[in-house]
């Protein structure tokens, strides 16, 4: 091979490189745009992940903070529950106890009653066994000492029974007295004062404003001077 030739064949193998330099020069510029903009890529991702995170940590806050407040309203509402049951169970106690005192006291009354009904039989057989004497003797009975009789049955017999003493008391005063002035002045319970006094209105015996809870005298049985 002559010198020309061999110079020939280097220069063509020298193109050969630099062409190939070439390739490998642009695929690499290629291989680095890819990658820049591969780059470029990842960094937006992890802003939008950065982001994303950031949103999550916020709203993981105000939900920590929504149930925080939740239990404190839940442990809040469990001691009003406690609160409001043990108060149902006090007034349910309360209610019970109300209700036996009620029973009890209208025991009373029923007994109370009884009595004096047995009572005011008596004084009636008592009348009449003086009327049938006084026809028996032609004798003339001062209806004076007869009434004077009723006021001592009433003041010995009756004294403990709410219906007479209330009348008696009104006798005495002559005048409205409230039904809490009655209870404390004769001793007898509010509850038994009030079923007397309404008994006794029934009856036209007394007058009861139930606004101002007072009770008037409206029929004068003693006729006092």
């Amino acid at each position: 091979m002559t010198d020309r030739e061999k110079v020939i064949e280097q220069i063509d193998d020298f193109k050969s490189k630099v062409v190939t330099l070439f390739d490998e020069r642009d695929k690499l510029q290629s291989e680095d745009e890819e990658l820049r903009t591969a780059k470029r890529e990842a960094e937006e991702k992890s802003w939008a992940s950065e982001e994303k995170v950031k949103e999550l940590t916020d709203e993981f806050e105000k939900t920590k903070q929504a149930r925080d407040i939740a239990e404190t309203e839940l442990t809040m509402i469990k001691a009003e529950l406690e609160s409001m049951t043990a108060k149902a169970n006090d007034a349910e106690s309360s209610k019970n106890e109300a209700v036996d005192a009620i029973r009890a006291e209208r025991d009373e009354l029923r007994k109370e009653m009884n009595e004096i009904n047995e009572q005011l039989g008596r004084v009636s057989e008592l009348y009449r066994e003086a009327s049938a004497e006084k026809e028996a003797l032609a004798e003339k009975v001062d209806v004076s000492d007869l009434l004077a009789i009723y006021i001592t049955l009433i003041e010995t017999v009756f004294y403990g029974k709410p219906h007479a003493r209330i009348l008696y008391t009104l006798h005495d005063v002559k005048t409205a007295i409230s039904r809490k002035n009655i209870a404390s002045s004769t001793g007898i319970m509010p509850a038994a004062v009030l079923k007397a006094v309404h008994d006794l209105a029934n009856a036209n015996l007394v007058k009861y404003d139930e606004n101002t809870q007072d009770v008037e005298l409206t029929k004068d049985i003693l006729r006092r001077g």
